[in-house]
């Protein structure tokens, strides 16, 4: 089993720019949404407006709009249907100048999954409980079916996938999105147990 970082600004491949166009938005956009992307289901929604910072930057099918979640269009929401629907909610936006129907992913799978003491730290403070997670480590035998995550250690706020056989076949987010050629997002490897 493998568990990556899933990374919503990497740069393109074969391409000059450094990371694919992002969604802005107005300041009252992130009062409404305040923390509400952070590993729980979002209250009461209604649909916000965005804009791209930098139109000449190439598209995707994932777009950044920061760590905690990211913006997916028609033909992401479709092919990756399966393994998004279990592991959170679709939150209608627009897009300023875009043809076509977007949505913020909010990841609401928030587990408790962390082996706290495998798991890698830095401290930030001289007392005992001044630290923050770095590296997490991971208790294989706790997840589910779901393959896309956030865990209470890092407050919801970096989403993960997990990784069993690497077969889309499987529902695996990873795997279909890299059979489908979907672009936007990238994965880190960050713990593997050594099994697959």
């Amino acid at each position: 089993m493998r568990v990556y970082q899933i990374n919503t600004l990497p740069k393109p491949p074969n391409s000059r720019f450094p990371h694919y166009s992002n969604l802005i938005a107005k300041d009252g956009v992130w009062q409404f949404i305040g923390d509400g992307l952070k590993g729980v289901p979002f209250f009461k929604w209604k649909r916000q407006n965005f804009y791209i910072e930098k139109p000449l930057y190439p598209k995707a099918n994932f777009f950044h709009i920061g760590a905690t979640a990211f913006v997916c269009d028609e033909t992401a929401r479709e092919l990756a249907a399966e393994p998004l629907e279990m592991s959170g909610e679709f939150l209608p936006i627009k897009i300023e100048g875009e043809r076509g129907r977007f949505w913020i992913y909010n990841c609401t799978n928030c587990i408790n999954v962390v082996d706290a003491k495998k798991s890698k730290y830095w401290k930030f403070g001289p007392g005992r409980d001044d630290r923050q997670m770095d590296r997490p480590a991971f208790f294989a035998s706790r997840f589910g079916e779901e393959t896309i995550f956030k865990i209470p250690e890092d407050r919801g706020t970096i989403m993960y996938c997990s990784e069993f056989s690497g077969d889309p076949d499987d529902g695996e987010f990873k795997a279909v999105v890299e059979h489908h050629g979907l672009t936007g997002l990238a994965f880190e490897l960050i713990w593997s147990d050594g099994k697959l």
